[in-house]
């Protein structure tokens, strides 16, 4: 299992003898569709260890995990016909909505905290009241805000450390795969 799956979104190559159709069958098969349910301690339907959807060429796979973590990584990947099979190529990222959640996160942290922050440092550095209450929330909350944009994803990430191994580890025996020769070795 010598791969670097350290760094999200960095390309990982498999090789396996399925045909494209039937790497597809056998990953729709292997997973569960992301159903939710009140009924479930995961909150999805069914009980493979793997969620996820399967579409014609490509997939996205997740753990199944009885908290929460958006902030796991989830294995995009498409594969096509090569001689012998075929040809997966798949990285490891957060979800869409994750991601479009953090860029409104972080441009509304900084965009409604860099005023209140600005006026209350003016107000410590020039004794002037440009705002009311307690100056150091002004000083204090819009810095923070970003800081745990910034900081919330790596948490995350760290409480789903073993999920990237586990997913590559699943499709290659799901779909009989084998990694690319050549890809970097983990330290």
């Amino acid at each position: 299992m010598g791969t670097n799956l350290s760094k999200m979104n960095s390309m990982i190559i498999l090789h396996s003898t399925l045909t494209p159709t039937a790497l597809a069958d056998a990953l729709r098969r292997s997973i569960d569709e992301e159903r939710r349910t009140l009924f479930s301690l995961s909150g999805y339907r069914g009980s493979c260890s793997v969620l996820g959807e399967v579409a014609e060429n490509t997939f996205r796979l997740q753990r199944r995990r009885y908290w929460r973590n958006d902030f796991a990584p989830h294995l995009y990947g498409r594969f096509r016909l090569e001689a012998g099979g075929s040809r997966i190529e798949a990285h490891f990222d957060v979800s869409r909505w994750v991601r479009t959640f953090m860029k409104i996160w972080l441009a509304g942290a900084a965009l409604l905290g860099a005023p209140i922050f600005v006026l209350s440092a003016l107000d410590v550095l020039t004794g002037s009241h440009h705002t009311t209450g307690d100056i150091r929330v002004g000083l204090i909350v819009p810095p923070a805000l970003v800081l745990w944009g910034f900081a919330l994803p790596r948490l995350g990430r760290l409480f789903g450390r073993g999920d990237e191994r586990f997913l590559l580890e699943f499709v290659q025996q799901t779909v009989a795969a084998r990694i690319e020769e050549g890809a970097p070795a983990t330290a």
